[in-house]
């Protein structure tokens, strides 16, 4: 099952949780350069701090109910093994540099690769053999399903000239 809308919507959890963040900045006298600095730390902070603590999920992914795995031959695996947190922050840091290298091209990029994939699995993925999971399945995950004749017939619709 592809996980490309899941990720994208923790992803956007977290870099907003990072926004907020910066914007309890402003109010705070500092200088530029110190709050420049800041900006770096608060947004790697977001990002790679939650691998220390938890197991391969972020605040985002904690709620869009992922995980990072380690890649297995198995769409969907019966039993999953986390990779270890050097390699978890390892991932993170690297994709959050692509993001900032590319100022944010990576994640089209990322999303292009994740979707072609029934693994779903992106570049970042890729480089360090992982790769995310659904946890909990949603009522509105898109799902495929066998359409009968039948079916078929009733969602072609009618013309006028029938």
């Amino acid at each position: 099952m592809n996980t490309f809308d899941r990720r994208l919507r923790a992803f956007s959890i977290d870099t907003s949780f990072a926004f907020f963040l910066v914007l309890c900045l402003i109010p705070i006298p500092l200088d530029a350069d110190i709050k420049k600095y800041l900006v770096g730390v608060i947004y790697f902070g977001v990002s790679l701090v939650p691998y220390l603590f938890g197991s391969g999920q972020t605040f985002g992914k904690r709620i869009q109910k992922i995980k990072v795995i380690k890649n297995t031959s198995e769409l969907v695996p019966t039993k999953y093994v986390v990779p270890n947190r050097f390699y978890l922050i390892l991932r993170e840091f690297t994709k959050c540099c692509f993001i900032i290298m590319t100022f944010g091209l990576y994640i089209l990029v990322a999303g292009i690769v994740s979707t072609n994939r029934e693994d779903g699995r992106t570049i970042h993925d890729f480089i360090f053999k992982t790769r995310v999971i659904v946890l909990t399945r949603y009522s509105t995950d898109r799902t495929e399903m066998n359409r009968t004749s039948s079916a078929e017939k009733s969602l072609k619709g009618y013309s006028y000239d029938d």
